[in-house]
C-alpha cells in the first residue's frame, strides 16, 4: 500500500490538476480557429496570408473557420504563386506551393480594362489601362467593375510579342439582381474582409471593388497596422453601388515607441519585383507591414524595363507611399537573401503539463508499499 503524506498528497493534485487542463484547454483552442499552413517548393519563400507579409515557408496563420483569404508566395528567381482558398473547418489546412522558375523569354498584356480591378491568375494588378509582363502560356484573367458582371478570359502569352486584349464588359440586366460594394480607406492599405472573407487591399485611388452580390445584410471590416480595425454593417440593394469610405482610427500610442511603419508600393505598370534592402518581397501593388523606421533602398524590376530605385523614409508608426514609373529598356541582375524560417515555442499548457506529469511521476516512484 502506497503511504503519501499530506504536502505529497498536494503536489501529485497540482500535478494531476495541470495535466488536465493541458488536455482540457487545447481542444478547446482547436474547435475555435482554423489555420493554413504553408509549405513552399524550394523552401525560404517569403509568404503573404491577405496583407499580412514576412512570412515563411513553414509558418501558419490563424483565421475564424470556413473564411476566405488570398496566400501569395514569392521567390527571387521564380514566378509569383497564389490562389484563393478556404481555410475550412476549425484544424489546419496544408497548402503547398510549388514554385515554377523564372522562363528565359517574357511576353506581354496590353489592357484597355475600362477602368476595372485586374486579377491574372489571382494576383492582383491594380486598375486601369496598362501593359503587363507574363511569362509564356496561358493565363485566367478576371476583371471586376461595379455595376457590371464579372468578366473571366483565358489570355495566351508568346515569347517576345505584345498581345493586345480590350475586353467589353456586360452591364447588369434589370433582373440580375445583384449590388455592389465599393471600398476605400483613409489612409489606404487597409485590407478590407466582408462576412470575415478576405476581398482586397485598399490602396491610393484604388478602392476595393466586391461585385455581383446578392441583396441583404453584409459586415464590412478594415484592418490595418497601427490602426483600429475599421467594422460597419451594409445592406445591399439590387441594382445598387454602396461607397463605404472608412476613417482608420490610430491605436493609442503606448508607453514604448512605435519602431515600425508600413509601406505601400504602386509601379506603371503593375507586377513588378519588389527589393526592400536587396530582399526580394513580392510583386506591385503590395503593402509591407511591420518595417523598422529609418532609410531603406527599394527597388522595382520587370522583364523588358530599367531597375527603378528609390529610397524610402520609414517612420515609426506611419504610412508610407511609393509608386514607381517604369522605363522600357534593360534590366540588370542583382542578387537577393532569403528570410529562413522560423520554429514556434511550445504551448505554455503543454509545458506546465510536462512539468506536472513528472512530479507526479517521481512522488508515485518513491513511496513504499
Amino acid at each position: 500500500m502506497v503511504i503519501l503524506h499530506l504536502n505529497q498528497r498536494f503536489l501529485l493534485v497540482i500535478g494531476v490538476i495541470l495535466v488536465c487542463l493541458a488536455a482540457g484547454a487545447a481542444p478547446v483552442a482547436a474547435d475555435s480557429t482554423a489555420q493554413f499552413l504553408v509549405y513552399t517548393t524550394p523552401t525560404g519563400a517569403s509568404v503573404c496570408f491577405d496583407d499580412h507579409c514576412g512570412y515563411s515557408s513553414g509558418d501558419s496563420y490563424t483565421f475564424s473557420p470556413n473564411t476566405w483569404h488570398t496566400i501569395t508566395v514569392s521567390l527571387d528567381g521564380y514566378q509569383t504563386w497564389s490562389s484563393y482558398n478556404n481555410v475550412g473547418s476549425p484544424g489546419t489546412t496544408v497548402i503547398n506551393a510549388n514554385l515554377v522558375p523564372n522562363p528565359p523569354q517574357y511576353g506581354w498584356l496590353e489592357l484597355y480594362p475600362s477602368g476595372a480591378d485586374i486579377y491574372l491568375d489571382t494576383n492582383y494588378y491594380g486598375n486601369g489601362e496598362q501593359t503587363i509582363t507574363l511569362s509564356p502560356g496561358t493565363h485566367a484573367l478576371l476583371l471586376q467593375k461595379p455595376g457590371y458582371y464579372d468578366y473571366k478570359e483565358q489570355v495566351t502569352i508568346t515569347a517576345g510579342q505584345t498581345f493586345v486584349d480590350s475586353p467589353v464588359m456586360t452591364p447588369y440586366t434589370q433582373s440580375s439582381g445583384y449590388g455592389d460594394l465599393q471600398i476605400q480607406s483613409t489612409p489606404p492599405g487597409a485590407a478590407v474582409y466582408v462576412n470575415s472573407n478576405y476581398k482586397g487591399t485598399t490602396y491610393t485611388n484604388d478602392p476595393v471593388y466586391v461585385t455581383q452580390l446578392a441583396p441583404g445584410t453584409y459586415t464590412v471590416s478594415l484592418s490595418m497596422p497601427d490602426y483600429q480595425t475599421h467594422t460597419e454593417t451594409a445592406v445591399v440593394q439590387a441594382g445598387i453601388i454602396n461607397d463605404i469610405w472608412a476613417t482608420m482610427v490610430p491605436v493609442t500610442a503606448g508607453p514604448t515607441p512605435d519602431t515600425t511603419g508600413q509601406i505601400s508600393i504602386g509601379s506603371i505598370p503593375a507586377g513588378a519585383g519588389v527589393y526592400l534592402d536587396n530582399t526580394y518581397k513580392g510583386i506591385t501593388p503590395m503593402v509591407l507591414a511591420d518595417i523598422p523606421a529609418g532609410n531603406h533602398t527599394l527597388m522595382l524590376r520587370q522583364a523588358g524595363y530599367q531597375d527603378w530605385t528609390s529610397t524610402v523614409n520609414v517612420v515609426g508608426g506611419s504610412y508610407t507611399q511609393v509608386s514607381g514609373t517604369l522605363i522600357p529598356g534593360t534590366t540588370t541582375t542583382t542578387t537577393s537573401a532569403t528570410a529562413q524560417p522560423t520554429k514556434a515555442g511550445l504551448s505554455p499548457f503543454i509545458a506546465l503539463a510536462g512539468v506536472g506529469c513528472c512530479g507526479a511521476f517521481v512522488l508515485l516512484k518513491g513511496k513504499k508499499e
